[in-house]
């Protein structure tokens, strides 16, 4: 359904069979698989919870619905992307679980305090800036190129963050994977659990979920792969669980 703000044309759209409301910007700066898959990934409870780089708060509210009692914090750096998150937090009825924060999370250390949340979580922008193809829609090149939050910055802002033994999870590309994981090691992060995303069998892995723990080493686990889609396009049942649809 098509409604209007200040900055243009926004639908209104729903997650989990209807259960769940989201705004997002008709064009630019959607939603895709990758909140899905990772609030899928998580296993609650989730306690208190960071999103870095929430966006029109897809991730957040999906959280929120896994696990009931959580609450949460979500920073975005687009005043109109979280305007959007707020504008369907309000209407999830969650002003009292949710508190989002517009600004730059690198700027944020004594506002999200140091060891205060149990899990950071975060679908960051993944595309690093050499790789070149930046979206020529500001709101959507911001989202998705390290054009203000490069990995190894999110990386810090949530060593941070998260209490010790506490988790910070995000899904990322599967061939920036050899970069992850050292870069948690340098920070105290230690990797529990890894999946491999693959659009269909047989198919390279596009993403990779991590799950790390902060302060604790653990033997690292490699999750069986997930698959996305099984005959033609249908999503696989249990992408379809994610997504709160019966098969």
């Amino acid at each position: 359904m098509g409604v209007s703000d200040a900055g243009g044309e926004v639908t209104a759209d729903s997650l989990l069979s209807g259960r769940v409301r989201l705004y997002q910007p008709a064009r630019g700066a959607r939603m895709s698989l990758d909140p899905v898959l990772l609030a899928g990934f998580l296993a609650p409870p989730l306690g208190r919870f960071l999103d870095i780089g929430c966006g029109t708060g897809a991730l957040s509210f999906l959280l929120l619905a896994r696990d009931p009692a959580s609450r949460g914090v979500a920073v975005e750096i687009q005043p109109r992307l979280a305007a959007l998150a707020q504008r369907g937090r309000d209407d999830n009825g969650w002003r009292d679980r949710l508190e989002i924060v517009v600004g730059d999370v690198r700027q944020m250390e004594r506002r999200l305090g140091e060891g205060t949340f149990d899990l950071v979580a975060t679908n960051p922008p993944y595309r690093p800036l050499a790789a070149g193809n930046v979206s020529p829609d500001p709101e959507r090149a911001m989202a998705h190129a390290e054009l203000t939050l490069a990995l190894g910055e999110w990386l810090d802002r949530a060593a941070r963050a998260v209490r010790p033994g506490g988790r910070v999870a995000a899904i990322l590309p599967a061939a920036r994977a050899d970069e992850l994981l050292p870069e948690m090691h340098a920070r105290g992060l230690f990797p529990l659990r890894l999946r491999a995303v693959h659009p269909r069998a047989g198919t390279p892995a596009s993403r990779i979920l991590a799950e790390a723990i902060r302060g604790a080493r653990a033997d690292l686990t490699h999750e069986p792969p997930l698959i996305v889609h099984g005959e033609q396009t249908r999503y696989t049942p249990e992408v379809l669980r994610m997504l709160g649809e019966a098969e």
